[in-house]
């Protein structure tokens, strides 16, 4: 009996861990979380196409602008393909056509990323945080303050300083090599390191110099939003004048400063244009409107005065005196919604500030950690929450397909139907959705299918670097990055090694064959950093055949049309009339015609030579399609051959003048 009690006893202790915090205690008990926010980075522009690799599928899906670019991301870069990154630690990233790469390690003083190969560019704004770029030859250490470009090959790598200085550690050799900005750069192979001509694309430059003066004139656009967002969140704000105003509204007991958008259709709700994919394990919302990154991923959504307003996520706008008070706090969240479904039908509510949001991962102090254990614990009714009778409701077979729920979105659904028949679920599992796991769309950022994928001779690399993150995540930190290369010794350069140019293969290739090896592919090199070449002594000469075609140039450029005066026009009409008399007339001695009519030159057809005016021509017609120009027509005798003419008119008619050209005729 003893036993038997024991055991009840702990079954009983454990039911009680069991028990999932209920909303009003995730409201005191998880607002002092002090564990490492996580943070994600944003994909800001795409052009072209970029894929990204699903560890669960084995398999490339195409990404967008505004998803999300976290730690174990790996992207690839299509043929015309071009990217830029940013990143919630002052740090910016842009990549090439075929580029492949990696996010290792993101926290507040570290950016770790690998470049496998293809171009990137690194900008280091953050105040003591350092990036670690690394290749399959090494990696580069940046400080502060910096920028550099990173050509990778398959056969060597080439670092090119653009601001500062930046370090090079190679693989082998276990040494650093600086790399100062308007130096030479850093070539090197697996086996050594020589120095380079410091030179960038110049393509390649003057597309990110078109991105710097893009963001230059967005940062000038800040305005009054900046005032009402943290500071790692004032890149965003340019968006937020463009797209809505910041109104004071009543809510809550108290006023605040909150955020609407003005450019919206009528009836718009938040979580509606856009679309959820799967993302670290999470519904994650992509959305496709401009302002959509920054307002669904950072604060919350309150419903005020018969309008949706986007509370900000640092110091929740209110009007108070002293600093400014945390609200729903700094973090990223995939999407803060509760979900909610009914037979074939699913739904999710806006979360207003304060209401607890479940999910798998600590994104935030209103997080509530999802497990196998608690998740069929979890009871709590719909319209607890503030926002339920807004709910956005769909078929469960449109949930991974569209782009904009509005056309789908049930409208008959009223808030005593939703209590009634609608219950809460944690997160979207088999539960909500059947067979949810054997959707392969649930990964999907757009409906755009891919015709090339990457070879799959790319993922070993990114299934080791996979490995190598989660072993070590926890326990790397930029300053030991620092003082490991500060201690480090400098590296010897060889002056005669004799690398090559860093030089790529283009590793995409069609779905269907994309089971070959590397042989089979036959994939084609690219050269990377594409110069530009030094005048030639050949450059300037022209060959004998082009010479032949400028004979058939004209020597002065061609003047522009003047626009005439209506009294000009009619000075031209009465001339062409007269001349079409004179032209129609019986033929008449030379020395009869008007002196106008001598400068009448005929050029024989494909030939430069220059005859002059026949006695012999017997007809002549002019045709004019308009005062400023008139067409003929000219024959020469019996002969059947064509000629082209120009006549001049008298020099009153200023810039009017007729074009004669010749037909074949037989008299």
């Amino acid at each position: 009996m003893k036993k038997i009690g024991t055991v009840i006893f702990f079954q009983f202790v454990l039911s009680l861990m069991m028990i999932p915090v209920t909303s009003a205690e995730a409201s005191m008990g998880s607002e002092n979380s002090e564990e490492e926010p996580i943070l994600v980075g944003r994909i800001s522009h795409v052009e072209g196409q970029l894929m990204r690799y699903v560890t669960e599928e084995k398999d490339w899906v195409v990404t967008v602008k505004d998803a999300p670019f976290g730690v174990n991301d790996a992207l690839y870069s299509g043929k015309h393909g071009r990217a830029e990154f940013m990143m919630p630690n002052n740090t910016r990233i842009r990549i090439d056509a075929d580029t492949q790469i990696h996010l290792l390690t993101l926290k507040e003083d570290l950016t770790e990323i690998d470049v496998a190969s293809g171009v990137a560019r690194f900008y280091n704004r953050s105040s003591d945080g350092v990036i670690k770029a690394t290749t399959p030859f090494g990696y580069v250490m940046a400080h502060e303050n910096t920028s550099f470009d990173l050509y990778v090959g398959d056969e060597s790598v080439e670092v090119v300083a653009l601001k500062g200085r930046v370090y090079f550690v190679h693989d082998r050799a276990k040494r650093k090599f600086e790399v100062i900005a308007g130096s030479s750069s850093i070539l090197a192979d697996s086996q050594q390191v020589t120095t380079g001509e410091g030179r960038v694309d110049p393509h390649w430059a003057a597309w990110n110099r078109l991105r710097e003066s893009l963001w230059a004139n967005r940062m000038r656009m800040k305005g009054e939003s900046a005032r009402y967002l943290p500071p790692a969140l004032h890149d965003e704000a340019y968006v937020l004048e463009e797209c809505g105003r910041w109104e004071r509204v009543y809510y809550n007991g108290a006023y605040h400063y909150f955020w609407r958008p003005v450019h919206v259709a009528v009836g718009w709700a938040p979580f509606t244009v856009g679309r959820w994919t799967v993302w670290y394990g999470e519904n994650t919302w992509i959305p496709y409107e401009p302002f959509g990154y920054v307002t669904h991923h950072y604060g919350s959504w309150v419903f005020a005065g018969g309008f949706w307003y986007w509370a900000p996520p640092f110091g929740y706008a209110r009007i108070h005196v002293g600093p400014p008070r945390p609200y729903a706090g700094f973090y990223w969240y995939p999407g803060r919604v509760a979900w909610i479904h009914f037979g074939v039908y699913v739904g999710w509510v806006p979360l207003a500030p304060l209401e607890p949001y479940y999910c798998y991962r600590p994104w935030g102090p209103r997080a509530i950690i999802v497990n196998n254990f608690n998740i069929t614990h979890i009871n709590v009714k719909v319209n607890r929450y503030r926002n339920y009778k807004r709910a956005v409701i769909i078929r469960r077979n449109n949930f991974y397909t569209g782009a904009n729920y509005k056309r789908v979105r049930v409208r008959n659904a009223n808030h005593t139907n939703i209590i009634n028949n609608f219950r809460l679920a944690p997160v979207v599992n088999d539960r909500v959705i059947r067979d949810y796991t054997k959707i392969k769309k649930r990964h999907n950022f757009t409906n755009i299918r891919l015709t090339q994928k990457p070879h799959p001779s790319v993922t070993g690399r990114i299934e080791k670097n996979q490995l190598a993150t989660n072993a070590r995540w926890s326990n790397v930190k930029g300053r030991k990055i620092r003082f490991d290369v500060r201690d480090m010794s400098s590296g010897r350069i060889s002056k005669d090694a004799g690398i090559k140019q860093p030089k790529r293969k283009q590793r995409l290739v069609p779905e269907d064959p994309t089971n070959r090896t590397a042989k089979q592919a036959k994939f084609q090199d690219r050269e990377i950093n594409r110069k530009a070449r030094p005048k030639t002594e050949d450059q300037g000469k022209v060959s004998g055949r082009l010479k032949d075609k400028r004979k058939w140039l004209p020597s002065k450029p061609v003047q522009r049309r003047q626009v005439m005066k209506r009294d000009d026009k009619r000075i031209v009409r009465s001339e062409l009339q007269e001349r079409k008399r004179i032209i129609h007339s019986k033929p008449v001695r030379e020395s009869s015609m008007r002196q106008e009519d001598k400068s009448l030159t005929i050029y024989q057809s494909r030939k430069t030579q220059v005859r002059e005016p026949s006695e012999q021509i017997t007809r002549h017609k002019i045709q004019s399609s308009s005062p400023r120009l008139a067409r003929g027509e000219i024959w020469e005798g019996k002969k059947e051959t064509a000629y082209h003419g120009s006549v001049n008119l008298p020099s009153r008619l200023g810039s009017a003048r007729g074009l004669i050209r010749g037909r074949r005729f037989r008299n």
